[in-house]
C-alpha cells in the first residue's frame, strides 16, 4: 500500500536544504506514528531505544524541484519552487493508516529550519505481480551493503563490482523475513539484470564530522529482476536494499 503526501515549504524562496533532507523526512514519519499511535505499540516496536535498527515495513520518496546549490561546506540545495511530493509505502495496512493519520494530525512539520505544510493525499493504485519478472525505475537511490564472509558490513558496493548482484541477493534474501521466518529465498530464484543501471554519489550527515558529509554509493536507473512473485511483491512495498526507512531504495514499475 502505498500514498503520496502534497506539501509545500511556507516560503516561495531562501529554502535551504542539507544534501541529507531524506533524514528530515524519516523523521516526519516517525513523528507520524509516534503522534498517531496512542499505545505507541507501533512507535515503541521500531523506535524504541533497544531496537533502532528493527528492520522497518517500509519506505519512501521525496521528489523536490531542486534548482540550485549554495555553495558552502554542506552545499545546501535550493528548491525552484515550494512544493514536495512525498511517497510512502509498505506492506504492513496497520503501519501505513498509522502514519497517514499521524500525518493528518501534524497538519505542518519543521525539515532542517523550513516549516512545510500538508495540503492533501493521495492514495496510489496497487500493483500486483502474477508474472515472476518485472522490470522497475528505481524511484528513489538503491544502497546495497559490502559484506565480508561473517556477513559483516564493509561499506557500500557499487553497481559495476563484480559482487554486486550477490550483495544484493543477500540483502533481498534478509528482507524476506517479512514473509515469514520460514520463508527461504535461493540463489537459483532470483535474476537480475542491472545492465540500465547506474552508480550515484549522495552526500550523507557525518555525526562525527557534520561538516565532511559521508557519501553513500548508491544505484540508480532501471533494474530488471526475476523472483518469485510475492519477492517482487515485498520489495515494491517495502523498497530494495539498505537505509529503505531512511528515504532509499523505493522502485516503481516500468510500463
Amino acid at each position: 500500500m502505498r500514498f503520496v503526501v502534497h506539501m509545500h515549504f511556507d516560503k516561495d524562496n531562501n529554502i535551504l536544504l542539507p544534501p541529507w533532507y531524506r533524514i528530515g523526512f524519516a523523521s516526519m514519519i516517525k513523528e507520524a506514528l509516534r503522534q498517531a499511535d496512542a499505545t505507541s505499540k507501533l512507535y515503541e516496536l521500531y523506535y524504541g531505544n533497544a531496537k533502532k535498527n528493527r528492520p522497518k515495513p517500509f519506505t519512501f520518496a521525496v521528489k523536490l524541484n531542486i534548482s540550485g546549490v549554495e555553495k558552502s561546506t554542506v552545499n545546501y540545495l535550493k528548491p525552484g519552487n515550494p512544493f514536495v511530493s512525498f511517497y510512502i509505502s509498505s506492506n504492513d495496512y496497520e503501519f501505513t493508516m498509522t502514519v497517514y493519520n499521524g500525518l493528518l494530525k501534524l497538519k505542518q512539520y519543521a525539515i532542517y529550519n523550513n516549516a512545510i505544510i500538508i495540503d492533501r493525499f493521495n492514495l496510489l493504485p496497487e500493483k500486483t505481480f502474477p508474472e515472476s519478472k518485472a522490470v522497475f525505475d528505481i524511484f528513489s537511490p538503491i544502497v546495497v551493503r559490502k559484506v565480508d564472509e561473517n556477513r559483516k558490513g564493509t561499506g557500500y558496493v557499487h553497481v559495476n563490482d563484480s559482487t554486486y548482484k550477490q550483495m544484493l541477493f543477500y540483502s533481498i534474501r534478509s528482507q524476506c523475513k517479512f514473509l515469514g521466518d520460514s520463508y527461504l529465498l535461493n540463489n537459483d530464484d532470483i535474476t537480475m539484470d542491472t545492465s540500465s543501471a547506474f552508480t550515484v554519489k549522495i552526500p550523507n550527515y557525518n555525526k562525527k564530522n557534520p561538516d565532511k558529509p559521508e557519501v553513500i554509493t548508491a544505484t540508480d536507473g532501471c533494474i530488471a529482476i526475476q523472483a518469485p512473485h510475492e519477492v517482487l511483491q515485498l520489495i515494491y512495498d517495502i523498497g530494495l536494499g539498505a537505509r529503505r526507512s531512511q528515504g532509499f531504495g523505493m522502485l516503481e514499475v516500468v510500463g
